[in-house]
């Protein structure tokens, strides 16, 4: 019997089309893209990228996955800091938005031959001086070629 196992990237792959078949990037007003590994360069749209950093090989494979949901921040906040040379603030609002409509496309999806789990709701995370929404998905597959 020849191999079968699923690779980080085929995972990360499931995870970006059942994201584009249940069309979040129209659904929620998306002004950038949905990506694979890495943000577009210098993008000051709103992006999502998905990553994989932990991928399994065993017969059920479990791979964590990474949604990372950028937004620009939010221009001429008050920082509570009189002299402070930067007065942007993470777009939280925004963020949840978009977050909560990717958490509902894949919490507890059951794919043809994968399933996925929510592992957190989200999480505001610091960037420089941006931020990012980052959204961790246990996505399972089992491998038909090992008992």
């Amino acid at each position: 019997m020849s191999k079968i196992l699923k690779t980080a990237i085929e995972s990360v792959n499931d995870v970006k089309s059942l994201l584009d078949q249940a069309d979040v990037s129209s659904n929620v007003g998306l002004t950038g893209e949905i990506r694979l590994i890495n943000l577009k360069l210098n993008s000051t749209l709103e992006d999502v990228v998905v990553f994989c950093n932990g991928s399994g090989s065993s017969q059920i494979t479990e791979n964590i996955i990474h949604i990372n949901i950028h937004v620009p921040n939010l221009k001429n906040q008050p920082s509570g800091v009189p002299n402070s040379a930067d007065n942007t603030q993470p777009n939280v609002a925004r963020m949840e938005e978009i977050g909560k409509a990717i958490m509902n496309v894949v919490d507890d999806y059951r794919g043809y031959d994968f399933f996925i789990k929510l592992e957190n709701s989200g999480e505001v995370i610091p960037n420089g001086s941006k931020w990012y929404y980052n959204v961790v998905l246990r996505y399972y597959y089992l491998r038909r070629d090992q008992n």
